[in-house]
């Protein structure tokens, strides 16, 4: 068993907002941290179950209405539990270490961002989106539609997440993990059928593609092997 800190860059794929003039991507970093239990069938190899806390998002950036700079983002929080298989090996005081986790992650809150120039009027891009809501939001008097941040996404969508690297042992039975990860979504994080009110159109474009994100990181933990008794 064991624990992960995880510093990750976060990315939307978006072909639909990829393939606008008006929406460019900036960098985004979000941390997280994750817990694992396995059990160890043999010396190199355990299967067993993860959990993580962890922040997944996007940036965006462009030239507004006005010919001035916008900026908007999408911050979101999310559990992810998988089921995990962890091939390993070690020598006396290091080893290597990996894991293949597929599962899903449940989405817990979210954030939206719009500063700067305004856009022209649609829901074709992210940033149009992103500033149709928060119009919306900023005109409505009823507290229940902050809820639907969330509403707007899917609440769960399956993940592949992926870790290996070295270990080094500091003590018996216990390891410290320094550990490069890919993360990745599948199917659509957007609801597209999804609609601000029951007056008004679908919040999507029909045109607009589906939306997965992918992370990239950097992983520092801590294991602890746990001796068991014939």
């Amino acid at each position: 068993m064991g624990a992960r800190l995880l510093l990750n860059r976060s990315q939307w794929i978006a072909p639909t907002d990829a393939g606008s003039s008006l929406v460019a991507f900036d960098r985004t970093h979000k941390a997280g941290i994750a817990a694992f239990f396995t059990w160890g069938w043999s010396a190199y190899v355990g299967t067993g179950f993860e959990i993580a806390y962890q922040g997944v998002g996007q940036r965006f950036y462009g030239i507004g209405a006005n010919t001035d700079p916008y900026r908007a983002e999408v911050n979101q929080q999310s559990l992810r539990l998988g089921l995990a298989v962890q091939p390993q090996y070690a020598q006396e005081n290091w080893g290597l270490w990996a894991s293949v986790a597929p599962g899903f992650t449940f989405l817990t809150q979210t954030e939206l961002v719009y500063q700067g120039d305004s856009l022209a009027s649609g829901s074709l891009t992210s940033p149009q989106i992103i500033q149709q809501v928060i119009r919306y939001l900023d005109q409505s008097t009823d507290p229940n539609d902050r809820l639907l941040l969330n509403r707007m996404y899917r609440r769960a969508v399956p993940v592949i997440h992926l870790a290996g690297g070295l270990r080094v042992r500091i003590a018996p039975q216990v390891w410290v993990l320094g550990l490069l990860s890919y993360e990745r979504s599948f199917g659509d994080l957007e609801r597209k059928g999804y609609r601000l009110s029951e007056e008004s159109p679908p919040l999507y474009d029909l045109q607009r593609g589906p939306v997965r994100y992918q992370l990239l990181g950097l992983q520092l933990g801590i294991q602890y092997e746990v001796p068991l008794r014939d």
